[in-house]
């Protein structure tokens, strides 16, 4: 379908929230595939039922920045396997962009919830007013706001076992870091991770996004999995480009 952009709003200068004047039947932690002119159709996570939110990161989402509210564009979804509501309490991480997703999550959970949310520099926070509002740990890596470090220090002095259910998106290293702490604390079971991979179509037919050693694909058995599935897989080993070519994560 086509959408016209409804709302533009900049979130810093190099991330933006797209509105639409449209609700997507959706839950969190699912993602549509979107339809740029003139540039390569990408997959990008919902971070509210009528909202994308991306950070410019390659020709695609650089155009996206620039879009002006009433432009149109294309939108196939939403897709994938998204997020699970637990009762219980429930912990929220997200590193970066990451937190994207997780903004729609905490939308829909509503109650019992804490979040951990860390970036580099207190320039990369968004949604910031919004999660304030909750019981949020919010951690810069240059101390520039909140605590100082990352979010696998905040997360190793915290009683992990307290909570039912985490929830958790950001960077891939971050992520491969985690499920080996998850795993020291023998909680992997009661994780949800979502994860990103190069996609071509969206709907599980080219494979392009399978994930080694399982082929699973993220666009449909994903993009959240538990986090006993993604302990011995690929991530944070290696990922491909658009021909398939593996390239291994670095630090």
């Amino acid at each position: 379908m086509y959408i016209r952009i409804a709302e533009k709003v900049m979130e810093n200068p190099e991330t933006v929230t797209l509105y639409f004047s449209y609700e997507f039947p959706s839950v969190p932690g699912q993602f549509v595939m979107v339809d740029v002119p003139g540039k390569e159709e990408i997959p990008v996570s919902l971070s509210s039922e009528s909202s994308i939110t991306v950070k410019a990161v390659g020709d695609t989402t650089q155009k996206m920045l620039n879009l002006g509210k009433g432009t149109i564009v294309g939108i196939r979804g939403p897709y994938g396997n998204g997020f699970k509501a637990v009762e219980g309490n429930k912990l929220v991480v997200g590193g970066g962009i990451g937190i994207a997703p997780l903004r729609y999550l905490v939308r829909w959970l509503e109650r019992d919830i804490d979040v951990v949310y860390g970036v580099k520099t207190v320039k990369e926070f968004i949604f910031f007013e919004e999660l304030r509002a909750k019981n949020v740990v919010f951690i810069t890596e240059n101390g520039s706001f909140g605590e100082k470090g990352t979010v696998i220090d905040i997360l190793e002095s915290m009683d992990l076992g307290k909570y039912d259910q985490i929830y958790v998106c950001g960077p891939e290293m971050m992520i491969a870091s985690i499920l080996n702490l998850f795993e020291r604390e023998k909680i992997l079971p009661l994780t949800q991770i979502s994860v990103e991979r190069y996609m071509k179509c969206g709907i599980g037919i080219c494979g392009s996004c399978c994930i080694d050693p399982f082929g699973l694909r993220v666009c449909v058995e994903g993009p959240v999995f538990n986090g006993e599935i993604l302990k011995n897989s690929e991530i944070g080993k290696y990922h491909r480009n658009g021909s398939g070519r593996k390239y291994v994560w670095k630090n």
